[in-house]
């Protein structure tokens, strides 16, 4: 008898309370960024945190986060912005997810759509993200790197 390959081409169907317990990391998550909570969002993450968008050229570019980095980043300077969030969860197995996002941003300056994604794993059996990615920062990202 052959041992059976910890690899397979068969898609993880993950339980309802598998896909319940990462969406309600997201619904905790987004409480902390409406209260504007950089620290707290910031004890959900995994660091360094990979960071991967695109520039106004269309090129990549990629940062890797400290703590320190994701909170001043992240910080939205009491923005009143309102932020629906509609996810969808794509799991690999039950410690490793894919999150799409799509969000609606309605603020002072009008309403604003964005797509993005999220690398999710678990670190001591709680959910982590470990990296963001989302189109359209790098041009913001290569200036404060430079800076």
């Amino acid at each position: 008898m052959t041992e059976q390959s910890p690899f397979t081409t068969t898609p993880f169907t993950p339980t309802p309370e598998e896909t319940r317990t990462l969406l309600d990391w997201f619904d905790r998550y987004d409480e902390y960024a409406r209260r504007n909570d950089t620290g707290a969002m910031a004890d959900v993450a995994r660091f360094p945190l990979t960071v991967t968008t695109n520039d106004s050229r269309g090129e990549c570019v990629t940062q890797e986060w400290d703590r320190d980095t994701f909170v001043q980043s992240m910080s939205m300077n009491g923005s009143t912005a309102k932020i629906d969030n509609e996810r969808r969860p794509f799991f690999l197995d039950s410690d490793l997810a894919v999150v799409i996002t799509d969000s609606t941003v309605t603020g002072e300056d009008g309403t604003h759509h964005m797509r993005y994604a999220d690398v999710m794993a678990k670190v001591g059996g709680e959910w982590r993200f470990t990296h963001m990615i989302q189109a359209g920062w790098g041009d913001m990202l290569l200036q404060y790197q430079a800076a």
